[in-house]
């Protein structure tokens, strides 16, 4: 016989109801841990890790920085029209004595620049990473200090391979553009130019201004001197501008040999013995250049000029009083094409320079914007002009004499970002 045991009904429910008690317990308990430990998180997150309110600490002015002493701060010579004004600009205090200064609020009000030529600070901040320091470095063929809001150039020379194995030493002047006009052609890639030796000193510099002097300048200024000859060679410089201010503008220069400009993807200038967006072509003809006055009738020529996609018919030049020969035989500077910018957006700018032969060498790069009455003329008749530069310094005094145009040194500043 077997015994069954069995729990009574009563002894059942107790059971069911102790479960469902541990159940809600554990829930309960549950939801309390978690909103403590939340309450925990907030406590030491917010409360006790409360961010401390900066200081604005304010530093004695000093000589050694910003723009340079003998750039004038008084009103710009250009007149133009209202623009767009700068949205951000770096709040900077000044004393006579180096102190701290704790300020809890400082409540300024934004001006409004009608001409940003009259004195862009290069320390504003464009919310795009301008340079570290105002960079009053550059001019010539640049520094190798990298200073800041500076266009970055690379040196090549055209007779060596990159492991320096002697390549042909004369180049014809077909074969010198030749390579130009590939690199050009190929939407300026260096890899283009990656079989040719490079010089291992990159130079930083603000403006174009090299006045007439010896070939040789330049490989010693990026310190190849010694193993490159001062001919057939090219230097790049490029970097990402700020446009100043809304408007347009065109460039105005020359190079004795070669100078091309490009601007956001597109060719803006060029201008020299040698022009690369016609494919090399010799420019030291007078016929040429009464071609593209619209002062002599050459079908064929005029075909060749429009089809650069850089010049109309009539072109402009403007002819210097201190330019010497360049009057003559390049017609003086020409007027480049209009562009037009967008105030604080940033364009890609890269500049080429080159020389052929190996004798002499200038370059020079002047902007002029549309649209703007300048008040200082060459005898000429010329408008003087602002450089086109980066940041505030002006071309050493080296650079600055000899053939070379004038230029007024207010201007707008167009700065480098990285």
């Amino acid at each position: 016989m077997s015994l069954h045991i069995r729990m009574t009904r009563e002894a059942d429910l107790a059971i069911h109801r102790m479960k469902t008690y541990n159940f809600l317990t554990a829930l309960v308990l549950a939801i309390l841990s978690f909103c403590l430990f939340g309450l925990t998180l907030y406590m030491v997150a917010i409360v006790v890790s409360k961010p401390e309110i900066p200081e604005i600490v304010a530093y004695a002015a000093s000589n050694e920085e910003g723009a340079p002493l003998d750039t004038p701060l008084t009103p710009e010579r250009v007149i133009t029209r209202p623009t767009a004004s700068i949205q951000n600009h770096a709040s900077i205090i000044t004393s006579d004595t180096v102190s701290d200064v704790a300020i809890s609020s400082v409540d300024i009000d934004t001006p409004e620049f009608s001409d940003l030529g009259q004195s862009l600070e290069l320390g504003v901040d464009f919310g795009t990473g301008v340079g570290d320091d105002p960079g009053t470095e550059g001019g010539g063929f640049g520094t190798d200090s990298p200073a800041g809001s500076s266009l970055v150039g690379t040196f090549y020379d055209l007779k060596q391979t990159a492991s320096r194995k002697p390549l042909k030493e004369d180049l014809s002047y077909e074969e010198h553009t030749n390579i130009l006009k590939r690199f050009v052609q190929s939407g300026w890639k260096e890899s283009t130019l990656a079989k040719y030796y490079k010089a291992p000193r990159k130079l930083y510099n603000s403006h174009i201004f090299i006045s007439h002097r010896s070939a040789e300048e330049a490989p010693k200024a990026f310190g190849c001197e010694n193993t490159v000859k001062p001919k057939h060679w090219v230097a790049i410089y490029r970097g990402k501008i700020v446009a100043p201010k809304t408007g347009k503008f065109r460039f105005v220069g020359l190079a004795d040999d070669i100078m091309t400009v490009r601007l956001n993807g597109k060719e803006v200038y060029d201008h020299g013995y040698f022009y690369m967006t016609m494919g090399g072509r010799y420019m030291e003809s007078e016929e040429i250049f009464l071609v593209m006055e619209g002062k002599a009738k050459n079908a064929i020529l005029k075909r060749e000029i429009q089809r650069s996609g850089i010049y109309h018919i009539p072109a402009k030049f403007y002819k210097y009083s201190t330019m010497g020969h360049y009057n003559s035989r390049l017609n003086g500077m020409i007027v480049g094409p209009e562009f037009s910018v967008t105030a604080n957006e940033i364009y890609p700018i890269e500049i080429m320079i080159s020389e052929v032969p190996g004798a002499g060498f200038s370059a020079f790069l002047l902007i002029e914007e549309i649209g703007a009455v300048y008040a200082k003329k060459d005898p000429s008749g010329a408008p003087i002009l602002p450089l086109f530069r980066t940041n505030y310094s002006l071309p050493d005094p080296s650079f600055n004499q000899g053939t070379r145009p004038p230029f007024d040194p207010i201007g707008p500043v167009w700065p480098c970002v990285k």
